[in-house]
């Protein structure tokens, strides 16, 4: 984890309150798919850096898709090439490279956003991606996640690809393609489900959770929660943890 001056080289409207945001800068560190980044906001006194998780990374660009929420988040639309902003990665602990031969990635709305490098860092490995968004307009990066696997994308009013949630994908191919391991992220609703899918058919599973952070490494326990029964800290210990472990 390092703190790095970074120059925006695109900032881009995906769909209506969704941005894709690409930085760039020397020396990148190597990001597992999970991982996010804290990015500072303009104007400067702004004290507080918004989680963002990476899209893509290279050994000089990262990239970031995020959701207008507020003040900050739509600060953010304002940056322009050339601009510059402070940016702390990669933070959090990400998803595996596991042994397995076929796995499964189930992503829903904004958290399809750290599953792409996920899907990729395992593509020796059979994957399948099931995507869900509300309608066709707010669909994002379909392109880039056919590269990673075979796509399924789901919109719950069957506006475009398979008409449901992604969970009912992904049910509808468990008997054929029987994954051995599934990553999720995306709302709570959809990671309980996900978690009762992996559990009731002994498929290790792994789910990125979303809390509201402070620092990002740990110190404010501003996104603490129970895991395991203890509390930990979803900057620091994760975001990421076994199904197990979570949504008791």
């Amino acid at each position: 984890m390092k703190d790095y001056t970074a120059k925006v080289i695109a900032n881009e409207k995906l769909c209506d309150g969704a941005y894709a945001l690409m930085l760039e800068t020397e020396g990148m560190p190597e990001v597992k798919g999970g991982q996010f980044a804290m990015l500072s906001v303009p104007p400067a006194d702004r004290i507080l850096r918004r989680p963002l998780g990476i899209v893509t990374a290279d050994d000089r660009t990262c990239s970031f898709i995020y959701q207008i929420k507020g003040k900050g988040t739509e600060a953010l639309t304002r940056l322009t090439f050339g601009d510059t902003v402070e940016v702390m990665l990669p933070l959090g602990n990400g998803f595996p490279k596991i042994e397995c031969e076929r796995l499964a990635v189930v992503g829903g709305g904004f958290g399809v956003a750290p599953l792409y490098l996920a899907a990729k860092d395992n593509a020796d490995k059979e994957v399948r991606i099931y995507n869900g968004f509300a309608t066709k307009s707010q669909i994002m990066l379909e392109g880039l996640f056919s590269e990673a696997g075979k796509l399924t994308v789901c919109t719950d009013d069957g506006s475009y690809g398979f008409h449901g949630f992604p969970t009912q994908a992904l049910e509808s191919e468990l008997d054929e393609f029987r994954p051995q391991a599934i990553f999720c992220c995306g709302p709570e609703p959809l990671m309980r489900a996900v978690k009762r899918i992996g559990e009731s058919r002994g498929i290790t599973t792994y789910l990125s959770l979303e809390q509201r952070m402070g620092c990002g490494v740990g110190a404010c326990l501003t996104c603490t929660c129970k895991v395991a029964g203890h509390n930990k800290r979803v900057c620091k210990d994760g975001p990421v943890f076994l199904s197990t472990e979570v949504y008791e």
